[in-house]
Protein backbone atom coordinates (compact mmCIF):
# COMPACT_ATOMS: atom_id res chain seq x y z
CA UNK A 1 0.00 0.00 0.00
CA UNK A 2 2.89 2.26 0.94
CA UNK A 3 4.46 1.56 -2.28
CA UNK A 4 1.20 2.80 -3.81
CA UNK A 5 1.34 6.07 -2.65
CA UNK A 6 5.16 6.88 -3.81
CA UNK A 7 4.29 8.72 -6.99
CA UNK A 8 1.50 11.34 -5.50
CA UNK A 9 3.59 11.73 -2.94
CA UNK A 10 6.18 13.10 -5.20
CA UNK A 11 4.03 15.04 -7.07
CA UNK A 12 2.47 16.76 -4.51
CA UNK A 13 5.94 17.72 -3.11
CA UNK A 14 6.83 19.26 -6.62
CA UNK A 15 3.25 21.31 -6.42
CA UNK A 16 3.81 22.28 -3.27
CA UNK A 17 7.14 23.43 -3.56
CA UNK A 18 6.38 25.02 -6.81
CA UNK A 19 3.74 27.41 -4.66
CA UNK A 20 1.16 26.65 -7.50
CA UNK A 21 -1.48 27.16 -4.65
CA UNK A 22 -2.22 28.82 -1.91
CA UNK A 23 -3.87 27.18 1.14
CA UNK A 24 -5.69 29.03 3.53
CA UNK A 25 -7.06 27.54 6.80
CA UNK A 26 -10.34 29.95 6.59
CA UNK A 27 -11.36 30.39 2.92
CA UNK A 28 -10.91 28.27 -0.43
CA UNK A 29 -8.30 28.72 -2.30
CA UNK A 30 -8.40 31.26 -5.73
CA UNK A 31 -8.03 27.59 -7.91
CA UNK A 32 -7.10 29.01 -11.26
CA UNK A 33 -9.63 27.05 -13.12
CA UNK A 34 -12.28 28.93 -11.56
CA UNK A 35 -15.79 27.34 -13.68
CA UNK A 36 -16.81 30.11 -16.13
CA UNK A 37 -19.79 31.72 -15.00
CA UNK A 38 -22.49 32.78 -14.74
CA UNK A 39 -22.86 29.55 -12.78
CA UNK A 40 -25.56 27.18 -11.88
CA UNK A 41 -27.54 28.40 -14.87
CA UNK A 42 -28.87 25.84 -17.56
CA UNK A 43 -28.62 26.86 -21.36
CA UNK A 44 -31.50 26.89 -23.87
CA UNK A 45 -30.43 23.61 -25.03
CA UNK A 46 -29.91 21.96 -21.56
CA UNK A 47 -33.05 22.86 -20.91
CA UNK A 48 -34.92 21.43 -24.41
CA UNK A 49 -32.38 18.26 -23.68
CA UNK A 50 -33.89 17.94 -20.26
CA UNK A 51 -31.81 19.11 -17.65
CA UNK A 52 -32.35 20.41 -14.41
CA UNK A 53 -30.61 22.40 -11.78
CA UNK A 54 -30.37 20.34 -8.36
CA UNK A 55 -28.16 23.26 -7.12
CA UNK A 56 -29.72 26.55 -7.86
CA UNK A 57 -26.73 28.40 -6.05
CA UNK A 58 -28.34 30.48 -3.76
CA UNK A 59 -30.24 28.15 -0.96
CA UNK A 60 -30.45 24.23 -0.18
CA UNK A 61 -33.77 23.86 -1.48
CA UNK A 62 -33.77 20.53 -3.11
CA UNK A 63 -31.30 19.04 -0.85
CA UNK A 64 -31.57 17.45 2.96
CA UNK A 65 -28.28 17.45 5.66
CA UNK A 66 -27.05 14.31 7.29
CA UNK A 67 -27.93 13.28 10.64
CA UNK A 68 -27.02 16.10 13.46
CA UNK A 69 -23.89 13.89 14.02
CA UNK A 70 -22.97 13.81 10.75
CA UNK A 71 -23.68 16.96 9.67
CA UNK A 72 -20.43 18.60 9.45
CA UNK A 73 -20.68 22.64 7.82
CA UNK A 74 -22.34 23.13 4.33
CA UNK A 75 -22.31 27.16 3.57
CA UNK A 76 -23.13 28.79 -0.11
CA UNK A 77 -20.54 31.57 -1.10
CA UNK A 78 -21.26 33.40 -4.29
CA UNK A 79 -23.16 29.93 -5.64
CA UNK A 80 -20.31 27.40 -4.77
CA UNK A 81 -21.85 25.21 -2.30
CA UNK A 82 -18.71 25.08 0.08
CA UNK A 83 -18.46 21.93 2.56
CA UNK A 84 -16.18 21.81 5.45
CA UNK A 85 -15.35 19.46 9.03
CA UNK A 86 -16.44 16.02 7.57
CA UNK A 87 -16.91 13.62 7.52
CA UNK A 88 -20.76 14.29 6.36
CA UNK A 89 -22.84 14.01 3.38
CA UNK A 90 -25.60 16.41 1.71
CA UNK A 91 -28.45 14.03 0.28
CA UNK A 92 -30.77 15.28 -2.63
CA UNK A 93 -34.63 15.01 -1.41
CA UNK A 94 -35.67 13.22 -3.83
CA UNK A 95 -34.60 9.57 -4.89
CA UNK A 96 -33.52 9.05 -9.00
CA UNK A 97 -33.05 5.54 -10.83
CA UNK A 98 -31.51 5.74 -13.97
CA UNK A 99 -30.45 9.57 -15.51
CA UNK A 100 -27.10 11.42 -16.30
CA UNK A 101 -25.72 14.13 -13.47
CA UNK A 102 -22.84 16.55 -14.04
CA UNK A 103 -21.17 19.17 -11.65
CA UNK A 104 -17.79 20.98 -11.23
CA UNK A 105 -15.92 20.15 -7.99
CA UNK A 106 -12.76 20.88 -6.29
CA UNK A 107 -11.25 19.67 -3.11
CA UNK A 108 -7.97 20.27 -0.72
CA UNK A 109 -6.98 19.54 2.75
CA UNK A 110 -5.91 22.51 5.13
CA UNK A 111 -3.09 20.31 6.57
CA UNK A 112 -1.89 19.56 3.22
CA UNK A 113 1.65 20.62 3.77
CA UNK A 114 1.51 17.66 5.88
CA UNK A 115 0.66 15.56 3.26
CA UNK A 116 -2.89 15.55 3.92
CA UNK A 117 -5.04 15.49 0.73
CA UNK A 118 -8.48 16.33 -0.10
CA UNK A 119 -10.79 13.78 -0.68
CA UNK A 120 -14.39 13.86 -1.75
CA UNK A 121 -17.36 12.00 -3.77
CA UNK A 122 -20.59 12.32 -5.53
CA UNK A 123 -22.53 9.04 -4.55
CA UNK A 124 -25.61 8.09 -6.55
CA UNK A 125 -28.36 5.55 -5.79
CA UNK A 126 -27.21 5.80 -2.23
CA UNK A 127 -29.48 5.17 0.83
CA UNK A 128 -29.05 6.63 4.30
CA UNK A 129 -27.50 4.55 6.56
CA UNK A 130 -27.30 6.43 9.69
CA UNK A 131 -23.68 6.34 10.05
CA UNK A 132 -20.48 8.38 8.91
CA UNK A 133 -21.14 7.34 5.12
CA UNK A 134 -24.50 6.20 3.12
CA UNK A 135 -24.23 2.99 0.66
CA UNK A 136 -24.11 3.05 -3.19
CA UNK A 137 -21.92 4.18 -6.44
CA UNK A 138 -19.59 6.29 -4.91
CA UNK A 139 -18.17 8.54 -8.05
CA UNK A 140 -14.74 9.15 -7.00
CA UNK A 141 -12.76 12.29 -6.60
CA UNK A 142 -9.31 11.40 -4.96
CA UNK A 143 -6.12 11.89 -7.34
CA UNK A 144 -3.83 9.97 -4.46
CA UNK A 145 -5.78 6.76 -4.19
CA UNK A 146 -4.12 4.62 -6.51
CA UNK A 147 -6.59 1.74 -6.14
CA UNK A 148 -9.70 4.19 -6.29
CA UNK A 149 -8.67 7.64 -8.09
CA UNK A 150 -10.58 9.77 -9.55
CA UNK A 151 -12.38 8.60 -12.62
CA UNK A 152 -13.90 5.70 -11.22
CA UNK A 153 -16.15 4.08 -8.78
CA UNK A 154 -14.90 3.63 -4.69
CA UNK A 155 -14.19 -0.09 -4.04
CA UNK A 156 -15.91 -1.19 -7.57
CA UNK A 157 -14.26 -0.20 -10.37
CA UNK A 158 -11.23 2.52 -10.88
CA UNK A 159 -11.71 3.68 -13.99
CA UNK A 160 -8.56 4.50 -16.58
CA UNK A 161 -7.83 8.24 -15.48
CA UNK A 162 -5.09 7.87 -13.66
CA UNK A 163 -4.21 4.36 -13.81
CA UNK A 164 -3.46 2.31 -16.93
CA UNK A 165 -5.19 -1.06 -17.67
CA UNK A 166 -1.99 -2.64 -15.33
CA UNK A 167 -2.59 -0.69 -12.37
CA UNK A 168 0.29 1.72 -13.65
CA UNK A 169 0.01 5.25 -12.39
CA UNK A 170 -0.02 8.28 -15.08
CA UNK A 171 1.66 11.08 -13.60
CA UNK A 172 0.63 13.55 -16.79
CA UNK A 173 -2.83 12.74 -15.82
CA UNK A 174 -2.44 13.58 -12.51
CA UNK A 175 -1.12 17.04 -13.19
CA UNK A 176 -4.72 17.73 -14.37
CA UNK A 177 -6.74 16.67 -11.38
CA UNK A 178 -4.83 17.32 -8.57
CA UNK A 179 -6.55 18.81 -4.99
CA UNK A 180 -7.26 22.73 -5.77
CA UNK A 181 -8.13 22.68 -8.96
CA UNK A 182 -11.53 22.43 -10.50
CA UNK A 183 -12.65 19.64 -12.22
CA UNK A 184 -16.00 18.64 -14.35
CA UNK A 185 -17.54 14.86 -13.63
CA UNK A 186 -20.09 13.33 -15.55
CA UNK A 187 -22.54 10.09 -14.76
CA UNK A 188 -24.42 8.30 -16.62
CA UNK A 189 -26.47 5.28 -15.46
CA UNK A 190 -28.86 2.99 -16.46
CA UNK A 191 -29.47 -0.25 -14.68
CA UNK A 192 -26.37 -1.89 -13.91
CA UNK A 193 -24.42 0.11 -16.71
CA UNK A 194 -21.99 2.91 -15.57
CA UNK A 195 -20.45 5.82 -17.78
CA UNK A 196 -17.88 8.41 -16.08
CA UNK A 197 -16.24 11.57 -17.68
CA UNK A 198 -14.08 13.34 -16.25
CA UNK A 199 -13.40 17.13 -18.04
CA UNK A 200 -15.17 15.38 -20.59
CA UNK A 201 -13.05 12.26 -21.03
CA UNK A 202 -14.47 8.98 -20.90
CA UNK A 203 -12.76 7.74 -17.68
CA UNK A 204 -15.43 4.36 -16.88
CA UNK A 205 -17.77 2.33 -18.88
CA UNK A 206 -18.33 -0.12 -16.59
CA UNK A 207 -21.44 -2.86 -16.04
CA UNK A 208 -21.86 -4.14 -12.34
CA UNK A 209 -22.86 -7.98 -12.64
CA UNK A 210 -23.62 -7.94 -9.11
CA UNK A 211 -26.34 -5.38 -9.72
CA UNK A 212 -25.38 -3.31 -6.44
CA UNK A 213 -27.34 -0.77 -6.07
CA UNK A 214 -30.36 -1.86 -8.40
CA UNK A 215 -33.27 0.55 -6.38
CA UNK A 216 -33.82 4.28 -6.95
CA UNK A 217 -31.63 6.01 -4.88
CA UNK A 218 -30.19 9.71 -3.34
CA UNK A 219 -27.09 11.41 -4.98
CA UNK A 220 -25.15 12.57 -2.03
CA UNK A 221 -22.15 14.89 -1.96
CA UNK A 222 -19.38 14.51 0.21
CA UNK A 223 -16.79 15.87 2.42
CA UNK A 224 -14.49 13.01 3.91
CA UNK A 225 -12.43 14.00 6.41
CA UNK A 226 -12.54 16.92 9.18
CA UNK A 227 -9.60 18.78 7.19
CA UNK A 228 -11.10 18.33 3.82
CA UNK A 229 -13.07 21.72 1.90
CA UNK A 230 -14.87 20.70 -0.92
CA UNK A 231 -16.35 23.04 -2.93
CA UNK A 232 -19.50 22.52 -5.80
CA UNK A 233 -21.36 24.38 -8.37
CA UNK A 234 -23.12 23.21 -11.68
CA UNK A 235 -24.75 20.58 -10.79
CA UNK A 236 -27.40 19.64 -13.46
CA UNK A 237 -29.69 16.19 -13.75
CA UNK A 238 -30.77 14.86 -17.19
CA UNK A 239 -33.85 11.93 -15.83
CA UNK A 240 -33.41 8.97 -18.19
CA UNK A 241 -36.80 6.96 -17.14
Amino acid sequence: MRRAWITPLILACLVLAAGSLAYSQSAPIPATNFPKPPLNTLTDQEKADGWQLLFNGENFDGWEFDTEKFKGEWKIVDGVLIAEKGPSHLFTAQKFTNFEACWDVCTYDVRVPKFRYGNSGIFVRCVKTGSSFPKGYEVQVDPYDVKNPTGGIYGMAPGNLLVDENGHWKPEAFMEVHEGKWINQRVRIVGNHIMLWVNGQLTLDWTDEKNSFPEAGFIALQCHHPTDVVLFANIKIKVLD
